[in-house]
Formats: C-alpha cells, sequence, structure tokens
C-alpha cells in the first residue's frame, strides 16, 4: 500500500522550504530538509530505504547523512557479498 496523498503534501511542505533562501549565498536555506521531506515522501510511495534516500555523494560525502549512508552501504556489501555465496 502506498500513500500517494500523504506523499503529494509532504512534497508540497518540502518544495515550500526551498523557496526560503540564504541571503549570502541564494541557495536555499533549508536544502537538506527539503531532501528529507522528499525522501519521506519517496518511503510513502513504497520505495525502499536506498533508492529514496539516493547516494551518498547525492548528498555529500562531507555531510552527516552523505556519510551514514556511506557508512551503510559498505557494511551491508560484505553481507550481501556472503549472502550470495550461500545462495550457490
Amino acid at each position: 500500500m502506498t500513500y500517494d496523498t500523504l506523499a503529494s503534501a509532504v512534497r508540497q511542505k518540502a518544495s515550500a522550504l526551498l523557496e526560503v533562501e540564504d541571503e549570502e549565498t541564494g541557495w536555499s536555506k533549508f536544502r537538506d530538509e527539503a531532501e528529507l521531506l522528499n525522501v519521506l515522501a519517496r518511503i510513502l510511495e513504497g520505495k525502499d530505504i536506498f533508492r529514496s534516500f539516493g547516494a551518498p555523494g547525492d548528498w555529500g560525502y562531507t555531510n552527516s547523512i552523505g556519510k551514514a549512508l556511506a557508512s551503510s552501504l559498505r557494511n551491508l556489501a560484505p553481507r550481501a557479498a556472503e549472502k550470495g555465496r550461500d545462495e550457490k
């Protein structure tokens, strides 16, 4: 089951956050926060965690979320390789 109506409402909130500009940079002041709302919307639409968050580089490897994603992927890789060996 997906929650498309709820996902749409969450995306509208994300869009509103992107409109709040930082005076110094001109970029959205709440870019990460808006993207986290978009991640939530993707989860509500039924996507898995990694497809919802995207790649670590999408966030930036120095960003705490990018670092956490990279770490999670590194931890999953050995388990996936082990599982593949067990199935053969």
